[in-house]
């Protein structure tokens, strides 16, 4: 368990996060409606109503989790797998540009 103090900066952003992920939840939920939702929920709209009385501390804990959202047609990779896409994205940009410049000079 962490003991250290959260600092002033951490919880801001916490809070930031946290923000923006209610806002995308609400913005998602008025697209699709509430009585959408509560239907694919199987529970009626004024559920969903109440339950978005407490998304703030919902975001909240997600964010203070490290949690995000992500729509269901999204790839999420984590930070290792990114920098070795990249890597490897590099190395066939090198390979690429080496062999054009040898066809230009051949």
């Amino acid at each position: 368990m962490n003991t250290e103090p959260v600092s002033a900066d951490q919880a801001e952003s916490t809070r930031k996060i946290g923000a923006r992920i209610q806002g995308e939840i609400l913005r998602r939920l008025a697209e699709v409606t509430q009585e959408r939702a509560a239907d694919r929920m199987g529970v009626s709209a004024s559920t969903v109503s109440r339950q978005k009385e407490g998304l703030d501390g919902f975001c909240q804990l997600l964010a203070a989790l490290g949690l995000q959202l992500a729509s269901t047609d999204a790839v999420v990779v984590d930070q290792q797998e990114l920098l070795g896409i990249e890597r490897m994205a590099l190395k066939y940009l090198q390979a690429r540009v080496e062999a054009e410049n040898r066809r230009a000079q051949g």
